[in-house]
């Protein structure tokens, strides 16, 4: 079924357009919603959620615009409102959190030869609200006035968030003796 075939059946209702446009999609946007939750069960939820309103708002989608952006924002939006809900972030102001040199992150051996392994378990082990501020700033590509009203926080909130998340990843990539060099020369 070509792209314009299946969203013009997706938005009439069509329940094997909505079975292809999950299929297609799901795998994706579940690593999103575990990328903000870090917990399985809880970003299944949130994706079943997600897709419920998905089909549920179909007839609201713009056929003329790409269906993946349209079904990310919503995905994005039901982890954001999950931890509204559960309030399960906190944004960290104590720059104490820095200072604790016994602060370890658990890699396994057969990990640190992957990078992105590294560097995802370093992206868990932030504070919260590091995180959430740093997954919507470079992962999902929002702007901190985005930022600011999804989480109903100030637009230098965000930027304070952002910036301690970088210097901790940052931090925690020197200890581990990654470098730029490292990264470019492999």
């Amino acid at each position: 079924m070509n792209e314009a075939k299946l969203k013009r059946k997706f938005i009439q209702g069509n329940k094997k357009a909505f079975d292809v446009i999950y299929n297609d999609y799901s795998k994706a946007m579940y690593m999103i919603c575990l990328r903000y939750t870090k917990n399985t069960d809880a970003a299944a939820d949130i994706l079943q959620e997600a897709f419920i309103k998905i089909y549920n708002k179909r007839e609201q989608f713009n056929p003329e615009f790409p269906l993946a952006s349209w079904i990310k924002r919503i995905v994005i939006n039901e982890a954001i409102n999950y931890f509204r809900s559960n309030k399960r972030y906190e944004l960290v102001e104590d720059n104490t959190f820095f200072d604790d040199d016994n602060y370890e992150i658990e890699i396994n051996e057969d990990e640190t030869g992957n990078l992105q392994n590294v560097l995802k378990a370093i992206i868990d082990e932030l504070p919260d609200g590091y995180r959430m501020v740093f997954n919507l700033y470079v992962y999902d590509n929002l702007k901190h006035q985005e930022i600011a009203e999804y989480l109903d926080i100030s637009v230098n909130t965000s930027k304070s968030q952002l910036s301690k998340a970088r210097k901790y990843l940052q931090k925690k990539l020197e200890e581990k003796n990654i470098t730029s060099s490292v990264i470019y020369n492999g």
